[in-house]
């Protein structure tokens, strides 16, 4: 019932931002033998896709937020070639993204079974992993359970992150990786104290430390909240992991 109400939303969505737009929009069932259960997946390629040539993906968690991945294509639509967001949608949130729940078996989905579902035809220049709240936790834990699987990562407002910020996790990443990994992370000045707290002790964690394959940086949206400043940290952590 869940999966047939997010389908009419889904529906729903995509027509009301479908005008004008420059990429399109195909929705996929993933089934996962991990979960136990099928997937829904929401592809958005921008209209220059070409098959042929290596391909940006960008995964998403949350994927439900269309009006996200329009304003995404938009910004980027002359300075990112190939991009293609791949939306994914919970059938349990909390169970999919807490590391004190199911985060592992969800991670083991995501790496094992949905990448290659989606990547199986293209060339793969980059992948990108992009998370907001529960989202930009799992997007941090992502990166120290298994960093060799995404060139990018984006946390946006993460949290719960307090198990998450110790130095050695960075220093073990650094030091299991052999290609250049980006790390951006975010929150709004007005974003909730937890978030606040905790994104802070992990830039004091990680300054001063060095890196050989992992860089990383912060930012403060000023007047922003947890609710309005996911945006500014896809576009702005985007913006860092192309330089």
């Amino acid at each position: 019932m869940k999966q047939i109400l997010i389908l009419i939303f889904l529906c729903f969505s995509i027509n009301i931002f479908s005008q004008d737009r420059n990429y399109t929009i195909d929705t996929i069932r993933v089934k996962s033998n991990i979960l136990h259960e099928n997937r829904i997946i929401i592809i958005h390629k921008s209209l220059n896709f070409s098959k042929i040539d290596s391909v940006q993906f960008i995964y998403c968690i949350d994927g439900e937020s269309t009006v996200r991945f329009q304003r995404l294509n938009e910004r980027f639509k002359d300075s990112i070639q190939n991009l293609v967001v791949v939306g994914i949608l919970h059938t349990d949130r909390r169970r999919d993204l807490l590391y004190v729940k199911g985060a592992d078996k969800f991670l083991d989905f995501v790496t094992t079974e949905l990448i290659p579902a989606v990547e199986k035809d293209y060339k793969t220049k980059n992948r990108i992993l992009y998370g907001h709240s529960f989202g930009g936790a799992f997007t941090v834990y992502s990166m120290i359970q298994k960093p060799s699987y995404f060139n990018f990562y984006i946390a946006s407002s993460p949290t719960p992150i307090m198990d998450l910020i110790k130095r050695e996790y960075y220093l073990q990443i650094d030091s299991s990786i052999k290609d250049r990994t980006k790390f951006y992370f975010s929150y709004g000045s007005k974003d909730m104290k937890q978030v606040r707290k905790w994104s802070n002790r992990l830039k004091d964690n990680l300054t001063g430390l060095e890196f050989n394959n992992f860089e990383w940086q912060f930012e403060i949206f000023e007047g922003k909240n947890h609710n309005n400043s996911d945006i500014f940290a896809l576009i702005n952590g985007l913006n860092y992991l192309r330089k």
